[in-house]
């Protein structure tokens, strides 16, 4: 049988790794979206021990993509540039 997605089951309580894991961003980058309140709503166990919510993540997905609209890319605007 296949491996248990994070989705399988909206309330499963998901560690920094799997997050990480499947928005496809390092842990460290979990942990500063975490820090400066950016990223998905955590839950603290205990001390040291945050977990997230795979509907909550879900959620923040959804509302990033519907809040950020095609832009141009930070940098992509310079002078010269032929990209």
């Amino acid at each position: 049988m296949g491996e248990a997605r994070a989705t399988d089951t909206p309330d499963r309580l998901l560690r920094t790794q799997e997050v990480a894991a499947w928005l496809a961003v390092s842990k460290s980058t979990l942990v500063r979206w975490r820090q400066s309140f950016e990223g998905p709503a955590v839950y603290w166990l205990a001390d040291g021990v945050p977990r997230y919510r795979a509907s909550d993540v879900e959620r923040w997905l959804t509302g990033r993509s519907s809040a950020r609209q095609r832009g141009p890319r930070r940098g992509s605007g310079r002078a010269g540039s032929t990209r």
